[in-house]
Formats: structure tokens, C-alpha cells, sequence
């Protein structure tokens, strides 16, 4: 009997939960075993198979268990564009930028940073580009918000607290307390928009978009001048940009409902 070539194969399946597991930091096997829903027995078994290609390590202080150095190489692959969220998302993104005329770019949280995935520009003569690869401080900007925003309580807390708020632009919000509102705000209401944070004359509009264990994994974003883009423009772009988020989340295989959180212009 030939097996049919889409079943997944199990052991692959739990080596990427493992994985996953991880991204929120270090872990026990216990721990692990916990979000994973899998047998300490067979955690530790793919734990042990995992370390041998350093995509896990063991901390031998504390005993517990966090992504490795080839998670990366990983990630510098992705970083360097040669990634293939720009496959999944390419299609919503083209379709943004179809139906905006601006800018379209996905972001991913690195650090205290955020950083360019892919990017369509706009077809306008006079747009404002994200270039893939790039970083920007993640509270400028409505792609860096969104990403804080939706990043559980706990990570967010500790991410805030290794910035230095240092100003950018005028209009770029120095003062926690005010950036915490914000960024409740935008848990609310599901998308943010933000004017000339990050380079004078711009504004963008982002939501989020999440992995399939409900994380948030990239803020999907258009942007543009601001001359082009006033608050009757985002009103109206708001339904399209979210549902396009939403869509892309779908894809990578996300359920409403399971979020654990609830030259650049931009």
C-alpha cells in the first residue's frame, strides 16, 4: 500500500511543536511536555535528536531547554529575504498594493527590532519603501507596535524594558505610559495607524498576523504619505488590511481565537 503522500509524518510534526514551544524562551522538559501535549519520554527523545544539530541546547545551570545557534542560521536566512513567508503572503500583499496604490511590507519581531520580511512598493512615482532585511526600533512605527502589542504580557514587559525611548521624530511617543496605551489600544481594536514616527511625512496602517500556536509572528502593513493617506483613507483601508492579516494567518494555519496575546521610510 503506497502512503499517501500529504500525511504528515508524526515525528516531523512533534520535532516542529518542540520547536515552537520554544520561541517564548527557555523551557524545562516538563514544561515543554505541557504546551506540547506529548509524552516526557518522547520530548526527551526529540529533544536528544534535535541538540544534535544544535537547533536546541541545554542551559546546564538551570536544566532547561532553548533554541539553538542553528535557529540562526534560520533566522538570518529569513532576515536575508531568502525566506518563504514572501510565498505565502505574496499574493494578499499583491493585492494590497492593488488596491491601496501604497507600499506593502511584513515585518517580523528580532529582538528590541523590527525587520522588513518582504516588501511590494507602491507603483506611484513619489513612495515610501521598506527595504527587506532592514531594522527599525519596534516603538516607532505601527509595524513595530502591533508586534509589541500582540506579544504575550510577560514578553512585552521585558522587551519595554530594554529599550531607551529615545525620539526619532517629533511625533515619536517617548513616554511608557503612553506607549502602553497605545499598544492596549491596538490589542482592542485589532490594527494601528501612526503618522511621521519613524521618518517625517509618513504614516502606515498595520495588523497583525499569527502563527499557527496562536503567536504573533509578523505585522502586515501599508504604507505611504501621510498627504495621501489622511484618517478618512485609513477608515477605509482598515477592513481590507486586517482581513488580508487575517487571510495570511488562515494560511499558516491559524484558528481565531487561539492568540497567546492578546532605505526605509518606515
Amino acid at each position: 500500500m503506497v502512503a499517501d503522500d500529504n500525511t504528515p509524518v508524526q515525528s516531523v510534526v512533534r520535532a516542529a511543536d518542540v520547536l515552537l514551544s520554544l520561541l517564548g524562551g527557555p523551557l524545562s522538559l516538563a514544561n515543554i511536555a505541557d504546551v506540547t501535549g506529548l509524552r516526557k519520554p518522547t520530548v526527551h527523545r526529540l529533544l536528544a535528536t534535535l541538540s544534535l544539530s544544535q537547533l536546541v541546547i541545554q542551559n546546564p545551570a538551570t536544566r532547561e531547554y532553548l533554541l539553538g545557534p542553528t535557529c540562526l542560521g534560520i533566522a538570518d536566512a529569513v532576515r536575508r529575504g531568502l525566506g518563504g513567508m514572501d510565498v505565502i503572503a505574496g499574493k494578499h500583499m499583491q493585492s494590497l498594493v492593488d488596491a491601496t496604490q501604497e507600499t506593502v511590507a511584513l515585518y517580523a519581531l528580532v529582538g528590541t527590532q523590527r525587520l522588513c520580511l518582504a516588501s511590494i512598493p507602491s507603483p506611484q512615482p513619489i513612495r515610501y519603501t521598506s527595504d527587506v532585511g532592514a531594522t527599525k526600533p519596534l516603538y516607532s512605527g505601527s509595524m513595530g507596535k502591533i508586534l509589541l502589542a500582540f506579544t504575550d504580557e510577560s514578553r512585552r514587559r521585558e522587551l519595554l524594558d530594554q529599550m531607551h525611548l529615545v525620539p526619532i521624530t517629533a511625533e515619536t511617543i517617548t513616554d511608557r505610559a503612553v506607549l502602553d496605551k497605545q499598544l492596549a489600544e491596538a490589542r482592542s481594536q485589532g490594527y494601528l495607524v501612526t503618522r511621521a514616527e519613524q521618518t517625517d511625512e509618513v504614516a502606515s496602517i498595520s495588523a497583525p498576523v499569527f502563527s499557527e500556536n496562536g503567536q504573533v509572528l509578523a505585522a502586515l502593513s501599508v504604507l505611504g504619505p501621510s498627504v495621501r493617506m489622511p484618517d478618512t483613507v485609513m477608515a477605509r483601508l482598515r477592513p481590507t488590511v486586517i482581513a488580508a492579516a487575517d487571510e495570511i494567518s488562515r494560511e499558516l494555519g491559524y484558528v481565531p481565537g487561539h492568540s497567546t496575546a492578546a532605505s526605509s521610510a518606515v
